[in-house]
């Protein structure tokens, strides 16, 4: 009897073997199960081919995907070389952009599907799609947590410099992040090497900018600096532990929807409102050699959408308590 278990045990086994193999479709599925968690997507995309200033509309084929990138200095706003006009990160509730020209702003996509999608959409995306759809106008103001140096009472972009060059690296499952690095970034009479890495995990609606002076330290009297577009006058501030954040709530998207922006960052970088007439313009009063921060957005037509000034401000506090 025991011998016959036995014998009927590797006999199932076999059988069960033989049909997998046979049937490489289902054995697929089967590994399939445990290797598509990845939930975030760095995107450098440009056409293949060297940018033309005089010809900024033509595509004449797929995008290819870059994992190192030096940017043409020449690279003008409103081009097509480049997918998105700069790179994305995307995870499964957000994606965010910055201009990879002189602009070097940060924009939104509100995302109404988990999947990651945008390498994939077309350039039709400042209406509303079934994915979602770009929703911030940004202009010449700091866009959503777009980097910036205080200087002599003016904001000055990261927008002079000798050379940029982009890297994706991480591409991973949960976390990605794009490195930019701005050689001989000039402000006024002064010149320094500027790293930025833009960091974005699954399943948070934030992203995570970390700024450096590549060798050294801002030139005295500079200060690192960001903010929110001032589509709306007044802006909330709060502060969780040592945390500061300050967010702005209500119809300020593209399409006048209700959406949420914020900034966060350590009070040990001692932010500070000044005043602007473009952006609600927060400076860190102690970033000489660099700074950490964070910035979030959420579209209330868009995943988990926040229904309310109060929702907004209890995901930015959320937020908040999980900076290191």
């Amino acid at each position: 009897m025991k011998n016959s278990i036995i014998k009927y045990f590797i006999c199932s086994l076999f059988a069960y073997t033989l049909v997998i193999s046979c049937n490489p479709k289902l054995g697929s599925q089967q590994l399939t199960k445990t290797n598509t968690a990845k939930h975030t997507k760095a995107i450098v995309k440009v056409q293949n081919f060297d940018f033309d200033k005089n010809n900024i509309n033509k595509i004449s084929g797929p995008y290819v995907h870059k994992k190192s990138l030096d940017v043409p200095h020449d690279l003008v706003g409103q081009n097509k070389w480049f997918m998105f006009e700069g790179p994305v990160l995307e995870n499964d509730k957000i994606a965010y952009r910055y201009y990879a020209d002189e602009r070097h702003r940060f924009d939104i996509f509100a995302k109404k599907v988990p999947d990651l999608v945008m390498d994939t959409v077309s350039w039709d995306y400042h209406n509303i799609m079934d994915w979602g759809a770009d929703v911030l106008k940004v202009g010449n103001s700091l866009g959503i947590g777009s980097p910036g140096i205080y200087y002599k009472d003016t904001i000055y972009t990261l927008s002079d410099w000798s050379a940029k060059k982009i890297e994706v690296i991480e591409d991973g499952d949960d976390k990605s992040t794009i490195r930019t690095t701005f050689l001989d970034l000039k402000i006024e009479d002064h010149s320094f090497t500027i790293i930025q890495d833009w960091s974005i995990e699954t399943g948070n609606f934030y992203c995570d900018i970390d700024l450096k002076v590549e060798n050294g330290a801002l030139p005295e009297g500079m200060h690192f600096a960001t903010g929110i577009v001032k589509h709306l006058p007044n802006v909330t501030v709060g502060q969780v532990g040592n945390q500061l954040y300050a967010y702005t709530y209500g119809k300020q998207s593209y399409h006048n929807h209700d959406m949420g922006m914020a900034v966060m960052a350590s009070s040990a970088y001692e932010p500070s409102e000044i005043t602007n007439d473009l952006t609600h313009l927060y400076i860190f009063g102690n970033s000489a050699k660099g700074v950490k921060y964070r910035f979030m957005s959420q579209w209330s037509l868009g995943i988990d959408g926040p229904k309310s000034a109060m929702d907004f401000q209890t995901a930015v506090e959320k937020a908040c308590m999980t900076i290191e």
